[in-house]
């Protein structure tokens, strides 16, 4: 039984790699990249089960892009991707999928910082437990 792979693309290096951490303690082979140009790089290998996207990284909307673009990708569009962000908090804007779907096409978006306990139980909603 292989490990279920998670990809967090997130500028915060200390977030991603608490989010990191806990999720292979939990059993998920994770890999943490800083900017969308290496999650890019990063989705041209093998697929992972689960990607865990920051919103605000180089520019204010790349997590936007790169989950559209995904989405839009036929090699990429089934991997469930998990926005995380502060981008509320920090300009005032609320997004969601059910208001905003057209275009933030997340699979589920949740704010900074998750709570660890619902960290783990969204990603096992949405991808099962790190080795089923």
């Amino acid at each position: 039984m292989s490990k279920k792979k998670i990809l967090i693309v997130d500028d915060d290096r200390d977030y991603g790699d608490a989010l990191r951490i806990v999720l292979e303690n939990n059993g998920y082979e994770v890999n943490h990249v800083l900017n969308i140009r290496d999650g890019q790089k990063a989705l041209e290998g093998e697929k992972p089960n689960l990607i865990i996207l920051d919103v605000m990284m180089d520019r204010h909307t790349d997590g936007f892009d790169l989950c559209y673009n995904l989405k839009h990708d036929e090699a990429c569009r089934t991997i469930p991707i998990m926005m995380v962000t502060a981008v509320t908090e920090k300009t005032g804007f609320k997004f969601s999928p059910e208001t905003d779907g057209e275009y933030l096409e997340a699979d589920a978006y949740v704010a900074k910082p998750i709570p660890v306990a619902e960290l783990l139980s969204r990603v096992n909603k949405m991808i099962g437990g790190a080795g089923s």
